[in-house]
Formats: C-alpha cells, sequence, structure tokens
C-alpha cells in the first residue's frame, strides 16, 4: 500500500490572490494605518510623509526576506533585544605574580643541547619511531588475519 508523501511543506499556502495570511494581514494593517493618518485633519503633505514609512515598511515585512527567512520572523526577536535590559559587568581579576627563579647567564660560546645533537642522531631517532610503528603494525595485521581465519574455519 503506497500513500502521498506530503512535499513542500515550508512553503506557505497562497490563500487571497498571490498573497499568503501573514502576508495579507500585514498588508492590511500598514493600509489601515495609512488611512487612519489620512483621515485625520492635518494637513495632507504631513499625512503623505507619516504614510510613505508605514506603507513602505508594510510592504517590506510582507515581502522581503533576509537570509532565506521573512522579514516578519525578524520582528519579534528584534523587540525582545530591543526592550530586554542589558547589564555589563565588569569583575577585575586580581593577577597572582610569583617571583621567577633567578636566570642563570650562558657563556657565548656554549651552544643549547639541540643544537649540539647532530642531524645524524636525529635521523636515526626518526627511523627508529618509524621502526617501530611499521612493526606494531604488522603484528596488528597478522592477528586480525588470524582471527579472520579462525572464524572462517569456525563458521
Amino acid at each position: 500500500m503506497q500513500f502521498a508523501v506530503p512535499q513542500f511543506t515550508d512553503v506557505e499556502d497562497k490563500i487571497i490572490g498571490p498573497l499568503t495570511l501573514k502576508q495579507f494581514f500585514v498588508l492590511l494593517a500598514a493600509g489601515g494605518l495609512c488611512l487612519l493618518f489620512w483621515s485625520m485633519p492635518i494637513p495632507k503633505v504631513i499625512s503623505v510623509i507619516i504614510d510613505l514609512p508605514i506603507a513602505l515598511g508594510g510592504i517590506g515585512l510582507a515581502f522581503a526576506n533576509y537570509n532565506g527567512r521573512p522579514m516578519l520572523k525578524y520582528i519579534l526577536p528584534f523587540i525582545m533585544y530591543s526592550s530586554a535590559p542589558k547589564s555589563m559587568i565588569f569583575s577585575r581579576e586580581t593577577a597572582t605574580v610569583e617571583p621567577m627563579a633567578p636566570v642563570e647567564a650562558k657563556k657565548a660560546d656554549e651552544k643549547p643541547e639541540a643544537e649540539l645533537e647532530s642531524a645524524d642522531s636525529r635521523l636515526r631517532k626518526l627511523a627508529y619511531l618509524l621502526d617501530q610503528k611499521t612493526e606494531d603494525e604488522k603484528s596488528l595485521i597478522q592477528q586480525t588475519i588470524a582471527n579472520t581465519q579462525k572464524q572462517s574455519q569456525n563458521g
């Protein structure tokens, strides 16, 4: 028995023409505010100056996207952040300074131990370390082969 799997679940339904329900209500609220200021007994020039940002904001909230999310989703977090009290607390940590041991003066002709060690001895150490690793790997491979042979013989 086959069932239909819903697809495009992140796309909102277009309810009123090409608009989703959220877009319609945002445009309705912006249009209502514009109508309110237009019908007030103030000069129409001032009303247009007030209505223009409201209309542009409503259109922006309804249709604009930022980082793939509608602008309407950013309004509530912005209001929460703006209205939340912000307190910055500085706490000075007192550092304890321990006195350093006196440094012995080195002679100018004396070289550090790392420089005294020849390149040949360093190469020998490196070769020894690499050989040890390969020997361990060989023994591990032999153990794995022996285990698989035992399993194939038993089962």
